[in-house]
């Protein structure tokens, strides 16, 4: 009996240490990481939440990672809630790639925005064209640490997690300059290496790449990937495609797992040299080019299409980053809705003006005008930028 209290004391005692509960004059706050000890390469996940205490004002909270060499961190999630006017409680939660072994601190930067209750309503005063920011009080409350344990992997991979690699080909027989098309297809979560490239040279073998993928998705067991390389193969000679591996280690269960594909052989038909000779006119040996040259024109027309389709898909990503998120904006039905939206757009649009207004509206939405004219306002913010 005294074993089970102890232990169960022990657990108590380990939990209060992992959350590492402050209080401050103006706020509490806890933080807390998923694990305290971890391989290279594998996600952390680190939560932080804080409440005010003071109930005489309106408080923010601002919490920003610091960078560092030692790992990656990338925000997932703010969400703020509130309990009463002067009662505001605010969860953050980060992806932390560690990649670094050894002991290795996580370090945010944490403040709080004071505003009164005249400060807000001064926000408010006159027409929608004259609505000022709420004026606030910065205050540094404290720098928040997690400490990790990061150990080596005892042997090189290309990928940390649960990832899967598949190979297709259209077939294992062509003739002589006709293409081979082949296709990889990656999907994981984790951390996978940016330089993992399945294919990259074959002896006699002309190569046409492309490449297709959407951008990794941050989540709380790692990035989510999906991945699509395609090859053109033209040769004049049997080849083998060699067999890949994607090299990987799950965490999970502690396993070196080896993605591999099957070894292909490829059967080139060579021309038939009796097609090119001209068996009218002298001399005999003479080449009919005017034959020859339609499979030189076929490979012509090839590349052209395949370098005019990897542009055709390259276009559209590129146009679509300064647009990706303004649907978001676009749907969003209520100020709060807005304000989560545009908080995570901060590190790469000038919006800081725009999240004071929305802070405003949160807590006087009366105005239904200034909610719409601000959503005019972000979205040609991010279009100029």
């Amino acid at each position: 009996m005294k074993n089970i209290h102890g232990k169960v004391l022990f657990l108590c005692l380990l939990l209060v240490a992992n959350l590492n509960a402050i209080e401050t004059k103006y706020c509490s706050y806890s933080i807390s990481s998923s694990k305290q000890s971890a391989i290279l390469h594998e996600a952390i996940n680190i939560s932080f939440t804080t409440r005010q205490k003071t109930k005489n004002e309106v408080m923010f909270f601002d919490l920003k990672p610091l960078p560092s060499k030692e790992y990656e961190i990338i925000s997932i999630k703010e969400k703020r809630h509130e309990f009463n006017y002067h009662d505001a409680k605010k969860d953050f939660e980060f992806l932390v790639i560690p990649k670094k072994v050894g002991t290795i601190k996580v370090a945010f930067d944490f403040r709080v925005r004071r505003a009164s209750d005249d400060a807000v309503a001064q926000a408010y005063r006159g027409s929608r064209d004259n609505v000022k920011s709420i004026p606030t009080i910065k205050v540094n409350i404290d720098k928040p640490t997690v400490t990790l344990n990061i150990k080596p992997l005892k042997q090189a991979v290309d990928a940390v997690g649960d990832f899967s690699l598949v190979m297709s080909i259209d077939k294992r027989k062509a003739s002589s300059y006709d293409k081979v098309n082949v296709v990889y297809r990656l999907q994981g979560r984790g951390f996978l290496d940016k330089n993992f490239t399945p294919l990259k040279e074959i002896n006699g073998v002309s190569i046409f790449k492309g490449k297709k993928e959407k951008e990794p998705r941050a989540t709380q067991d790692g990035y989510i990937y999906k991945k699509e390389w395609s090859y053109a193969l033209v040769a004049s000679e049997d080849y083998a495609l060699p067999a890949l591996t994607l090299r990987t280690y799950n965490y999970r269960n502690k396993q070196f797992l080896d993605k591999t594909t099957q070894l292909v052989k490829v059967q080139i038909t060579p021309l038939d040299m009796a097609t090119l000779l001209d068996d009218e006119e002298s001399p005999q040996s003479a080449i009919d080019y005017k034959k020859y040259i339609g499979y030189f024109y076929n490979l012509l027309i090839f590349i052209g299409g395949f370098l005019f389709a990897k542009l055709l898909a390259y276009l559209p990503k590129k146009l679509s980053k300064k647009e990706h998120c303004c649907p978001l904006i676009k749907s969003a039905k209520t100020a709060k809705e807005l304000l989560n939206h545009v908080s995570l757009l901060l590190q790469k649009y000038p919006l800081e003006d725009e999240v004071k207004a929305l802070e405003a509206l949160v807590y006087k939405s009366n105005t239904k005008e200034n909610f719409h004219s601000l959503k005019i306002t972000i979205i040609r913010k991010i279009k100029e930028s």
